[in-house]
């Protein structure tokens, strides 16, 4: 195993759930009690090796045989893509559509006695800073309110997620991770499995967690605290956007003529492994032939000069590392 320096969380000891209390409760509609512990956040483990990332997935197309550079430039995106798994994302808001919830995320640390900060409005949700990033390996942790002391609050309804139910998380960029519900359980407020919560992990995970259970006039609190357990779906996140056959490459522009070749502009996009050239003999005609591939290194032409008809049409394409083709150029006619 290679060692890995990571922020992450290791339980030094388990305090009471409920030893803070936001504002005074009178009845039911209390807010939410935070989860009270003391943390380490900076300790050297053992991490998952470089073989046991999962890392970027190529699907096998025949492309090194027509695209020479194939290996080259796979190799460099797959030496990228684990350092961009593991950093994560900064989140900014959550929205899990199962019960209608869409809120802003607010980071919190540890307050001075130890506990977790909890969000500062009812409709707001708080990502535990000090821990994992969503998306990277261990456990992100976020807590909401349940209710205030007005009425219901953003996870009034996180009991009646089901296994399956999507988690968004979306960072100021637009870029979206998406988390699958996996389980849900209840623990007494003084007792809970804190290393499963905030501990580390092997896998990607993000655990949301509210108040639940009976109301305690005495003690001012529920008596429960419920935590969703959720999992990364690495095939619907970004991290993996570029496999999804709905996500192409732009298609080559300024499809000029050249002389007697065909010329057109790069397209920059770093997974680029090739143009494909295809040709037609007239504009009416919808079967094109692909007459020629160039690798990106190449210079982009392509002599003007396949078949013997006297005038032709072609077309230009991007081809990319997962053997995804782009939508065809504008289309250029030869006259001879």
């Amino acid at each position: 195993m290679i060692r890995l320096k990571k922020r992450i969380l290791t339980i030094l000891s388990i305090s009471m759930f409920a030893l803070l209390l936001i504002g005074l409760s009178t009845g039911p509609w209390s807010q939410m009690l935070p989860f009270g512990s003391v943390f380490n956040t900076e300790q050297e483990v053992d991490g998952p090796s470089q073989d046991d990332r999962s890392g970027v997935s190529f699907e096998d197309r025949n492309l090194s045989g027509e695209f020479h550079r194939l290996d080259e430039i796979t190799n460099a995106i797959q030496a990228q893509e684990p350092d961009q798994e593991d950093d994560g994302i900064i989140p900014a808001s959550i929205e899990i559509p199962a019960i209608d919830v869409k809120a802003e995320i607010e980071p919190v640390g540890i307050l001075d006695n130890g506990q977790m900060g909890v969000p500062s409005e009812a409709e707001g949700v708080a990502w535990f800073e000090p821990g994992a990033n969503p998306g990277e390996i261990g456990n992100a942790v976020m807590a909401g309110h349940v209710d205030s002391t007005t009425g219901p609050a953003i996870f009034f309804d996180l009991d009646e997620l089901e296994s399956g139910d999507e988690i968004i998380i979306t960072d100021e960029d637009d870029r979206s991770f998406i988390f699958t519900v996996q389980n849900q359980e209840s623990y007494p407020h003084e007792n809970a499995p804190m290393e499963n919560i905030f501990g580390t992990s092997e896998t990607r995970n993000l655990n949301l967690i509210t108040c639940t259970g009976t109301f305690n006039q005495e003690e001012g609190t529920h008596d429960e605290r419920l935590v969703v357990y959720t999992e990364l779906n690495e095939a619907q996140s970004d991290i993996e956007q570029k496999n999804d056959s709905s996500n192409p490459p732009d298609s080559p522009t300024n499809v000029e003529v050249d002389g007697s070749f065909i010329t057109w502009h790069a397209v920059d996009e770093e997974d680029i492994v090739g143009y494909r050239v295809y040709q037609g003999d007239s504009i009416e005609e919808s079967e094109f032939e692909h007459v020629e591939s160039v690798s990106p290194h190449e210079r982009k032409r392509s002599p003007a000069n396949h078949g013997d008809s006297t005038d032709s049409i072609y077309y230009v394409t991007a081809v990319d590392v997962y053997g995804q083709e782009s939508d065809p150029s504008e289309l250029i006619q030869i006259e001879r």
